[in-house]
């Protein structure tokens, strides 16, 4: 609780996902949050388990503080968004380190809390550097290829973004997060991006979002949304036309306590970090539950806060466990 405690006030007055931390704490000491479950679990196809686990505090290779987002490309390498260490790392599907790029900066190819990421099918690699209010793209060995983005609220702006996607057709999108938006981006030639659509709003309604922190793409190109705030996952087309969505806040199956990261695998199943309730949640791509896993606690298969997630093509499920400063890999396994 101490560690949740020191980063609302590393974070200061900024309204975003972290600052309702210590409406966590709160409800953690009243029963409300950090809510128990099964570990694994079994949802008629898969038997998730827990395989190996890599990490630690501290800011030597390998190491992470505060680690955000991570994300797999087809050859199976992972790469993680070590938030307050300013730099991401690249590693082998088994936790192998491989490279490390950025340090703290406002310059190009150096980060403000780089929070999200994401790979496209070419291996580059989306950064949503949050603090710096852009988004900057790597190639998988971290050199520098572009970035776009500033601080506001016009077209092609951001006001701390949280997270990135990228669909197949090479479409960006964006967690514009305290503009409660989703931007999306277009490019000819994988350099210059330009804004193409948005869908926004406040509050509860349909459609509308409420601190958006977590987007993924399937492969029929529907939008998942998690919105931090509002506890719950909603679903686009790539129009940005709302489908469906599903959750709200509390500790059952299927509602969520200040979700983070959402992930979509190769048939479509979503798995949504909710953070708060120390757990992983799978769901249909229509938002049928189907099981979860974790529980609080920094043993293998628990959580403190899992932030965000990937899955690769074979089906491991690779989490960050934000306040342990490690990374769980899951497998799947039919029964």
């Amino acid at each position: 609780m101490m560690k949740i405690w020191n980063r609302i006030r590393e974070m200061k007055a900024e309204p975003t996902c972290l600052m309702m931390a210590l409406l966590v704490i709160m409800m953690v000491s009243s029963g409300c949050g950090g809510g128990k479950s099964t570990p694994g679990g079994d949802d008629g196809t898969n038997v998730i388990q827990f395989a190996d686990m890599w990490g630690g505090y501290g800011g030597d290779d390998g190491h992470f503080n505060s680690p955000h987002g991570i994300a797999v490309d087809s050859s199976g390498n992972v790469y993680v968004a070590d938030r307050s260490n300013d730099r991401v790392q690249k590693f082998s599907s088994n936790g192998q380190h491989i490279s490390t790029w950025g340090e703290f900066g406002d310059e190009y190819a150096v980060f403000n809390w780089p929070w999200g990421i994401a790979v496209d099918a070419n291996g580059d690699v989306y950064v949503a550097d949050r603090n710096n209010h852009r988004i900057q793209k790597f190639s998988s060995s971290g050199a520098y290829l572009t970035q776009w983005g500033t601080e506001g609220s016009g077209e092609g702006e951001f006001n701390h973004p949280c997270d990135v996607a990228v669909d197949s057709a090479g479409n960006v999108y964006v967690a514009d997060t305290n503009n409660n938006r989703i931007q999306k981006f277009t490019s000819g030639d994988g350099v210059t991006y330009t804004y193409s659509a948005q869908w926004n709003g406040t509050a509860g309604s349909a459609g509308q979002l409420n601190l958006p922190i977590g987007l993924a793409v399937d492969s029929s190109g529907y939008i998942y949304v998690v919105e931090n705030a509002g506890c719950r996952l909603q679903k686009f087309n790539t129009g940005g036309s709302y489908v469906t969505h599903w959750g709200e806040q509390g500790q059952a199956a299927g509602e969520f306590n200040l979700p983070h990261g959402v992930a979509v695998d190769s048939s479509g199943n979503v798995y949504v970090a909710d953070c708060a309730n120390s757990r992983i949640q799978k769901f249909s791509g229509n938002g049928t539950y189907l099981t979860q896993w974790g529980s609080y606690g920094g043993g293998a298969g628990q959580f403190y806060e899992p932030a965000y997630l990937a899955v690769d093509s074979s089906g491991n499920i690779f989490v960050t466990d934000l306040s342990s400063n490690r990374i769980q890999r899951f497998t799947q396994t039919k029964p």
